[in-house]
């Protein structure tokens, strides 16, 4: 079974550079559909590891269920997932995952689906959050297709049900500190079991490539 911690700072570095590239495309298509766009950093983000040796070349289906309160137009979830190889920073195409979303029970359930890289040592799917609102997730599962059934991959605490001290336990998450964020283990909703992660972030505003200023 694999064991997660919390990433030391070099491999925090490693996945944010990952995330940072993810947003950075993101937002450059933005850009090119429209004059003026605001956005929100990530205040958060936390990572899920899977290991992807045995399962390389086969089908894949990772998902994630959120309650998300924004407080604005702007605020907003995003969910991703990118294969590595061997190298920490080794980030291969994950062009051919396939990002989508159906509603349960006033809960969003996000997937990705594809094929496991014939290179991928790991993969990893990213929980962020940018903006300001109430935002739970939970019911975190990965499955692969094994002659055309689906078997699911058990994921440590992938509902957060463990009583754990560190409330992340199982994940890699963002060093980042910060008044404007709140994170707890709650009971107040829950997709799968009893529990959910919490996330508050309250206070923050927007920017646009018109507050930046070029160095």
């Amino acid at each position: 079974m694999v064991r997660f911690a919390v990433l030391p700072l070099c491999n925090v570095k490693s996945m944010k550079a990952a995330l940072l590239f993810l947003l950075a495309f993101s937002l450059a298509l933005r850009s090119s559909a429209q004059h003026e766009w605001y956005y929100f950093p990530d205040e958060i983000y936390f990572v899920k590891e899977v290991t992807a040796k045995e399962f390389r070349g086969k089908n894949f289906r990772y998902q994630v269920a959120v309650r998300a309160n924004a407080s604005d137009t702007f605020s907003k979830v995003r969910i991703n997932g990118v294969g590595v190889g061997k190298g920490a920073d080794d980030f291969l195409n994950n062009s051919n995952f396939t990002k989508g979303y159906r509603v349960e029970n006033n809960w969003t359930i996000y997937t990705i689906t594809g094929t496991v890289p014939e290179q991928a040592w790991k993969l990893w799917f990213y929980s962020a959050v940018n903006g300001n609102g109430e935002f739970y997730f939970d019911g975190l599962s990965f499955s692969v297709e094994e002659d055309g059934e689906w078997l699911e991959i058990e994921l440590p605490n992938g509902s957060f049900e463990e009583s754990a001290k560190n409330i992340f336990n199982g994940y890699y998450v963002s060093t980042r500190k910060s008044p404007n964020l709140k994170t707890r283990i709650t009971k107040e909703a829950a997709f799968h079991g009893d529990y959910s992660l919490h996330v508050s972030t309250f206070g923050l505003v927007p920017t646009s490539p018109k507050s930046l200023t070029r160095q």
